[in-house]
């Protein structure tokens, strides 16, 4: 990514960069004016130039690791994730209660790391958070540096593991794989963590993910849209699945479920804002919701 950087960004990163050889209080600030593909190309750590700039922000697991947990790797996942960071932005600039920089954010199923890093930007230190049901993962993202609050949450949770509350809260391709008890379990749990007013924003299979998955379009038989509908195919009983329930069922699969479901199952815990598609990634559909 040298030459794009040096060519079309350069003046401002060279800025950064010296900047930051003199160990400013707040460094991650100083990339607030960067537009949002600068700032996700940085995030990608493949370049040389700009060596303060490399040496602080995160680092990102190899491409294989990548594409194993997203799909996909590199500029293309890049792509998609600073995609649904500028929608993300975009909706709390219009929903929030206060500004970003004044607000605590949770990644709820934060994996590696590959969202909670964006908002390094936007939040000021010791207010942004992340967690997973998985440790493993949580010790990747502790390993790649992501400067956030990190803990184990439990898959089907009573409570977020923080004391912490929220203004923000986004949850990607979480409940795109929830069994419905622990569908529920999050949501509530999400709506505990929130301030009033609070946002949250998820992602959620369209139904043109049916065609997709021949798992789920055989269990949705002829799937009227307009009717609130859950459908879960969860993936085969493993002691070894980090989802596994012990001496339970899998609560993990593919998963989707219609708008007329959110409407009427959702609405005792949230408000429902915005929705819409993404054309960077169109088997993640985004919701926008405030707390009640």
């Amino acid at each position: 990514m040298d030459s794009w950087l040096e060519q079309f960004y350069g003046e401002q990163l060279d800025t950064i960069d010296a900047a930051l050889a003199a160990g400013p209080q707040e460094p991650y600030a100083l990339f607030r004016a960067l537009d949002d593909d600068a700032w996700g190309l940085l995030l990608t750590q493949r370049y040389e130039v700009y060596p303060h700039i490399r040496a602080l922000l995160p680092d990102v697991p190899e491409p294989a690791f990548q594409e194993l947990w997203n799909g996909t790797s590199g500029v293309a996942l890049a792509g998609q994730s600073t995609a649904f960071y500028s929608r993300l932005r975009m909706a709390y600039r219009r929903h929030g209660p206060r500004q970003l920089a004044e607000s605590s954010v949770l990644d709820f199923g934060c994996g590696w790391g590959r969202l909670t890093r964006y908002l390094l930007r936007d939040v000021a230190p010791g207010r942004l958070y992340g967690c997973d049901p998985v440790e493993g993962i949580l010790d990747v993202c502790r390993a790649n540096r992501v400067p956030a609050r990190l803990a184990r949450s439990e898959f089907r949770p009573e409570r977020v593991p923080f004391e912490a509350r929220f203004d923000l809260a986004f949850a990607f391709s979480v409940f795109t794989h929830l069994s419905e008890t622990a569908h529920d379990d999050c949501l509530a749990a999400l709506h505990g963590s929130l301030n009033p007013g609070g946002i949250l924003l998820v992602t959620i299979r369209p139904p043109a993910y049916l065609s997709m998955s021949p798992a789920l379009r055989e269990a949705a038989g002829r799937l009227d849209l307009a009717e609130p509908r859950y459908l879960l195919v969860p993936h085969p009983v493993d002691p070894g699945h980090p989802q596994q329930q012990p001496d339970g069922p899998m609560d993990y699969g593919e998963t989707m479920f219609t708008m007329a479901y959110v409407r009427q199952h959702w609405s005792r815990w949230f408000e429902l804002l915005d929705s819409g598609v993404q054309l960077q990634d169109p088997h993640q559909a985004m919701l926008t919701l405030r707390r009640r």
